[in-house]
C-alpha cells in the first residue's frame, strides 16, 4: 500500500494509474530509463555516489560558491518568498535528495510537500532520510508535470533549473498547477560577466549540461507562464526569481459560477 502522503498525491494526479509503481517507496510514473542521460551533470545527478554526498559536502560548498551565501540562509529565504502557512500543499521540482523538501515540510505542519524530480538514486536517498508522513516523493518528468492544474499553494524548484532541457516550459508547468494566488520561487544560474566571456561560457554549458541563464531569460519566461509581481534578485552568479500566479476577480469568479 502507498504512504499516506503517496495516497494524497495520487489524488491530485488526473491520470494516476489503478496499480500504481513505488518503488524504494517513491511513486514511478517514468519506469525503467531506456536511454542514457545526455549530459556530464545529469550522469551525476543520477548516479549512485553523488546523492551520499550531496547534502553534507557536495551543496554546501558549491551553493556557497555559486550564490555566496550559505544552504541554510538560502532556504530560510525560501520560506519566506513562498509566505507558507500551515496546512498548505508545495512541490519541489527537481528535489534530488530531498534537503530542501524537508525543510518546506518544516513550514507547512500537516500539509503536504511532494518532491519531484527524474533521477532514481536521488530519490531512493530522499525516501531513506525523510521521516514525515506528509512528504512524499514522485519520479517524473518536470517538462510533463503530472499534476492537475492549481493543485499547490507553492512551487520551488531551487538549485536545478540549469539542468533541465527546455526550462521554459519547466516554468510554464508549475506556473500552471499553482492555484491562483499561489507563488512559485526559481533558484538558478545568472551570467554576471562581460559579453566577451559569455561564447565561452556557452560553449561549457555545451558540454557540462549546465545552463547559465542571461538576466533576462528567467525573467521573460516567467511573464510568459502568465506570472506576476515578479522579483528578481542577483547575487553571486545565481538569481532567486519568484511570481505569483493571478487570483481571479471577484467579476471573473461570479461569471464561472
Amino acid at each position: 500500500m502507498p504512504s499516506t502522503a503517496l495516497q494524497r498525491t495520487l489524488a491530485l494526479i488526473p491520470d494516476a494509474p489503478a496499480t500504481p509503481t513505488v518503488t524504494d517507496g517513491y511513486l514511478d510514473l517514468v519506469g525503467p530509463a531506456s536511454d542514457a542521460p545526455p549530459t556530464l551533470a545529469q550522469r551525476a545527478m543520477r548516479s549512485s555516489l553523488l546523492p551520499r554526498v550531496y547534502e553534507r559536502a557536495w551543496r554546501p560548498v558549491a551553493f556557497t560558491a555559486f550564490t555566496g551565501r550559505t544552504t541554510g540562509h538560502e532556504e530560510r529565504r525560501l520560506l519566506d518568498r513562498l509566505a507558507l502557512r500551515d496546512g498548505d500543499t508545495v512541490l519541489d521540482v527537481a528535489c534530488g535528495p530531498g534537503n530542501t523538501t524537508r525543510r518546506l515540510h518544516d513550514a507547512v505542519g500537516d500539509g503536504l510537500v511532494v518532491g519531484l524530480d527524474y533521477s532514481p538514486t536521488m530519490l531512493a536517498r530522499a525516501v531513506r532520510d525523510t521521516t514525515s508522513d506528509a512528504v512524499a516523493y514522485v519520479r517524473a518528468d518536470a517538462h510533463r508535470l503530472p499534476f492537475a492544474d492549481g493543485s499547490f499553494d507553492a512551487v520551488a524548484c531551487y538549485g536545478a533549473l540549469y539542468l533541465v532541457e527546455r526550462p521554459a516550459d519547466v516554468i510554464a508547468q508549475m506556473a500552471r498547477v499553482l492555484r491562483p494566488g499561489g507563488r512559485l520561487a526559481i533558484l538558478t544560474t545568472c551570467h554576471r560577466g562581460p559579453a566577451p566571456m559569455r561564447g565561452m561560457v556557452g560553449v561549457t554549458a555545451g558540454v557540462s549540461g549546465l545552463r547559465v541563464f542571461g538576466r533576462d531569460e528567467v525573467l521573460r519566461a516567467f511573464g510568459d507562464a502568465g506570472l506576476q509581481g515578479v522579483q528578481r534578485e542577483v547575487s553571486a552568479f545565481s538569481q532567486t526569481v519568484v511570481g505569483q500566479r493571478p487570483v481571479r476577480s471577484s467579476a471573473t469568479a461570479t461569471a464561472a459560477r
